[in-house]
């Protein structure tokens, strides 16, 4: 007999969570394909992310289709959050036009944005989902998981991938958690239902396409530019982890640098933090490097032993 996964059925969810009176059916119809749409992409995007923790030692083959397909989900993605923008304005405003009907018919004193039955716990809106309570997973550094995969670790962190796809992965468990906790229709105030899918539109819209997927400028690539950049690069092209160790060194020379002088004339080593506040990030910033350095160093250790495997193309892995 079958399981029913009742935690995963957040389409039904969707279904039925935005029937409101007074709101036209095309207008629902509108914004429940266009969350379901965004949906599928997440939940398709947390199981691609969790692809390193199932591959610990991936080929190159392995790791290009991985990117390939982090750069597909992005460009899809974009394509999607414009049209949950789209959709969510469109319903926002039809609950407007509900509210000023009500405003004409409905004598003063009368609070017409609240509903009487959630009014009894919190006459205060909020968003529907509560805390997601999410247990953090240890594994290896998404660098160095490409590292392994031949790309260069200093592609990777100049490139900012890390930090884009910490908040992909972020961003996608969510969405998934707010579509998964969404009550039954007639439940939510309007209000409530308001500031939710605002906070659902400014998640993705005005945060993750701009900030994480779209470049913010030239210096600042996201992540579509900067893994087709990396999959342009051909495998002996900076592979050499010798290479990312001297880089990484480099970096640690720049950082223990600053924090002898504590002066900003080095660049890129320094945040605008006050006198006393700079000198406990510089020397957290040299601790981060020399593990760095330590763990590159291990990992060069471990690809050039003889026991080490290698794949097809006879690149160790």
């Amino acid at each position: 007999m079958a399981k029913t996964h009742t935690l995963d059925q957040w389409d039904q969810r969707l279904i039925q969570g935005f029937v409101m009176p007074g709101v036209p059916e095309d207008t629902r119809a509108l914004l429940v394909t266009a969350l379901g749409a965004l949906g599928c992409e997440a939940e398709y995007g947390v199981t691609l992310l969790r692809v390193p923790l199932h591959v610990p030692r991936p080929t190159r083959v392995q790791g290009e289709q991985w990117l390939r397909q982090i750069l597909h989900l992005s460009q899809r993605l974009t394509r999607v959050s414009a049209e949950v923008e789209v959709a969510v304005q469109s319903y926002l405003g039809a609950l407007a036009l509900v509210d000023q009907r009500r405003d004409v018919a409905t004598p003063s004193g009368i609070p017409l944005a609240t509903d009487d039955w959630s009014a009894r716990f919190d006459a205060t809106p909020g968003t529907w989902w509560p805390t997601a309570g999410a247990i953090m997973i240890e594994r290896e550094p998404i660098e160095i998981w490409l590292r392994r995969a031949g790309y260069a670790y200093r592609h990777t962190v100049t490139m900012g991938l890390p930090d884009h796809l910490e908040s992909l992965d972020q961003t996608l468990s969510f969405i998934l958690h707010a579509l998964r906790t969404l009550p039954p229709g007639g439940v939510l105030t309007r209000d409530a239902l308001a500031i939710s899918l605002l906070t659902l539109s400014t998640e993705i819209e005005g945060d993750l396409v701009p900030h994480h997927l779209h470049d913010l400028d030239t210096r600042h690539v996201g992540l579509i530019t900067g893994i087709t950049a990396m999959l342009r690069l051909t495998p002996p092209m900076g592979a050499k982890i010798s290479a990312d160790v001297a880089w990484s060194r480099g970096e640690l020379s720049r950082v223990q640098a600053t924090a002898v002088d504590q002066q900003e004339r080095h660049g890129g080593t320094t945040r605008p933090l006050s006198e006393s506040k700079g000198g406990n990030w510089a020397g957290q910033l040299v601790a981060e490097w020399e593990n760095i350095i330590a763990v590159l160093e291990g990992l060069q250790a471990e690809l050039e032993s003889p026991n080490t495997a290698t794949h097809p193309q006879g690149q160790r892995i």
